[in-house]
């Protein structure tokens, strides 16, 4: 009986089609489940809210007692076979989404319980919203307000550029950064270009989380040929919310002005034998490990709408670099106010 279903087996996966259908019906296992979870955690979420909701009621009735919400979070410990710290969360959540409505549903609970950490409310929108763009997972939210992300774009004042889309044609100057965080790189102390590229294009994924929603990688030393030289470009992007090419030129060390009379001929080589009628003209992109604002500034001049010049981070600066740097802006200072 065993060998008689062995051969039916294998008879089955001979077949035309056989292994497309099991693909397929694969696939529909596999988003069966994921929706499944998704649904479970979702009333997770609201039930979570409604718990919380409650415990807080409960506290404003009896608010002459000011104990009283530590005392029910205590019973209920023990009358629910809860943790204490998750009950805490649950009052916390209703505290700081006191509006179902606002709770989205494409949030898990993990990702909410690292939200509530952010007490500014632009702040903790700022990441719900790049979270459910991008989505990130758990860790990669983590990551991003640990490494202050709202912060250095606030800074450099393109907050617009993480508020909700609603599928509206950007300007190039929306979508670049002033400063890429690279640390996910595991880069000596003089590393070379093609060590970069080689470092960035091992790690696409979060290259591309870095670079922002939109972006995808068309190609890397893509050559061109002009007056029978051939030129090699880092990378091409693209951006679908311009739309346009985005070329990336990869230098280390210091911005050179000669950087951007490269990339301006690269560019005006793709706006006449690459663009298709429907895009805008492509863009460029240096990227250095320090650009010097005047140098670039009177480097680009009216091409300030055309090439971008940003920098690059590979890893924070150790005690005794921030040290030295710290030495020579005083040493600075003191011949400037001699």
């Amino acid at each position: 009986m065993a060998k008689e279903l062995i051969t039916t087996k294998k008879q089955v996966k001979t077949v035309a089609g056989y292994n497309e259908i099991l693909r397929d019906i694969r696939s529909l296992l596999e988003k069966a489940t994921y929706q499944a979870y998704r649904a479970v955690d979702n009333l997770r979420v609201q039930t979570y809210w409604q718990i919380g909701e409650r415990v807080a009621r409960g506290e404003l009735e009896h608010r002459e007692r000011a104990d009283y919400g530590e005392r029910i979070v205590e019973s209920l410990t023990v009358d629910l076979n809860m943790q204490k710290s998750t009950l805490y969360d649950m009052l916390q959540f209703y505290k700081t989404y006191p509006i179902l409505h606002a709770v989205r549903g494409e949030l898990s609970w993990t990702h909410y319980r690292i939200l509530m950490r952010v007490a500014n409310a632009e702040e903790r929108e700022f990441y719900e919203i790049q979270t459910i763009q991008n989505t990130w997972s758990t860790r990669r939210l983590e990551s991003q307000i640990r490494s202050n992300l709202y912060q250095n774009i606030l800074k450099e004042g393109k907050l617009s550029i993480i508020k909700p889309l609603h599928l509206k044609l950007l300007l190039p100057e929306q979508v670049f950064k002033d400063t890429y965080n690279f640390d996910f790189l595991q880069l000596q102390n003089g590393h070379s270009e093609k060590q970069l590229e080689e470092g960035l294009l091992a790690n696409v994924e979060r290259l591309l989380l870095e670079f922002g929603t939109d972006f995808s990688l068309a190609g890397r030393q893509r050559k061109i040929m002009i007056d029978y030289e051939t030129h090699t470009i880092d990378l091409e992007f693209y951006h679908r919310g311009i739309p346009c090419i985005v070329l990336v030129d990869l230098k280390i060390g210091k911005f050179k002005s000669e950087y951007v009379g490269q990339m301006n001929k690269y560019l005006n080589y793709y706006r006449e034998n690459k663009v298709y009628p429907w895009e805008k003209s492509p863009v460029g992109l240096i990227v250095c490990e320090y650009k010097g604002k005047e140098e670039a500034h009177y480097a680009l001049g009216d091409l300030e709408d055309k090439i971008f010049v940003a920098e690059y981070k590979a890893k924070l600066p150790g005690e005794k670099e921030i040290e030295i740097r710290v030495r020579n802006i005083r040493n600075a200072e003191l011949k400037e106010s001699e």
